[in-house]
């Protein structure tokens, strides 16, 4: 799950690339529903904010890594039934520019971090990366991230109209089987907007200097180091491929000289090309078949076709021991660019 900027960043990059006359129907919309962008992230941290419910909640969120083009096909039908509301469609391009981001991004950094599904530790250093990465962007951009709302990247818990609740709750329950996903959505917003106001937001550098120590203590039980607040954007440059070294996918075995930033870069072109198809086709009532055929089949873990896989090609776990790379120097551009 690449952070919360990075999913944030992407979707407004895919809308400035998007038609002319898609970017006129949904200008200020786009912006005002870029919550959306977080895609189903919130189930994940929803699991550590209410333990009790973790295996239950982990396990719907491994569903919903695969069969994305069945929940568009679904979602369509809702929207069709409704007329479909700004914001109802709004949810869905944000979750299919999450899922079809994390799944260019993420072969990479699997194969920097390890096997995240059979490793605990390459999955703590998964996560830690990609709070990095947002650091990372963040910096490029000229914003400093302890001063970065990130909570405000996180939709209010009245931020889904009684519409939208319906389509997401019938299109989910269609596509996964899933019971009343709107109201885990509304129930996450509320406890991490909080959540994430008081540990990632540190105008003054406070946090910083309480969570360093505290990283020590609370080794293998949580890491403060996962917030981005606690990075400059330089400690995660050895992960992201920046001198185009060949990299192998961990699913697939395709070998790759790509960057991280010339895969963020191609994701967005391909997702704002795949949104403009969408869109059309759902003003023309396309079939079900033709649906299918703009929406690719890939798993927003591996970035390969869905069904089973194994993460086999990473250097974490030992299967490519390979000396770590040196950290490359940072390009930080002179302005804040408007992604905050």
């Amino acid at each position: 799950m690449p952070g919360h900027v990075t999913h944030n960043n992407s979707y407004l990059d895919v809308y400035r690339l998007l038609p002319e006359k898609m970017r006129q129907r949904y200008a200020g919309a786009w912006e005002r529903y870029k919550p959306f962008a977080q895609g189903h992230d919130f189930l994940l941290l929803y699991m550590f904010l209410h333990l009790p419910q973790y295996p239950k909640v982990h396990n719907k969120l491994k569903i919903i890594e695969e069969a994305v083009q069945e929940l568009v096909v679904q979602y369509v039908h809702a929207l069709r039934e409704t007329g479909g509301s700004d914001e109802s469609v709004m949810f869905l391009y944000g979750y299919l520019v999450h899922h079809f981001m994390d799944a260019k991004l993420h072969p990479l950094i699997i194969y920097e971090t390890g096997d995240l599904q059979n490793d605990k530790n390459a999955s703590a250093l998964h996560l830690l990366v990609e709070n990095m990465i947002d650091a990372y962007l963040l910096r490029k951009d000229g914003v400093d991230p302890k001063k970065f709302k990130i909570h405000e990247l996180i939709a209010s818990e009245a931020a889904l109209s009684a519409e939208t609740r319906a389509i997401i709750d019938a299109s989910f329950k269609a596509a996964f089987g899933l019971e009343n996903f709107s109201e885990l959505f509304a129930d996450y917003n509320k406890t991490a907007r909080t959540f994430f106001k008081a540990l990632r937001y540190d105008p003054r550098g406070i946090k910083r200097l309480l969570f360093k120590p505290l990283d020590v203590l609370l080794m293998g039980v949580f890491k403060p180091s996962i917030l981005p607040c606690i990075h400059d954007g330089t400690e995660c440059l050895r992960y992201l491929n920046l001198e185009k070294e060949l990299w192998t996918n961990p699913a697939d075995a395709k070998v790759s000289t790509q960057s991280f930033d010339e895969l963020y870069d191609e994701g967005v072109r391909e997702i704002a090309r795949m949104l403009s198809l969408l869109d059309e086709a759902i003003a023309n009532n396309a079939a079900d078949r033709e649906l299918r055929a703009i929406i690719p089949e890939v798993s927003s873990l591996s970035g390969c076709a869905s069904g089973p896989y194994q993460l086999r090609y990473v250097r974490g776990s030992g299967y490519l021991p390979v000396e770590p790379k040196p950290p490359a120097p940072l390009a930080v551009s002179s302005s804040a660019s408007d992604h905050s």
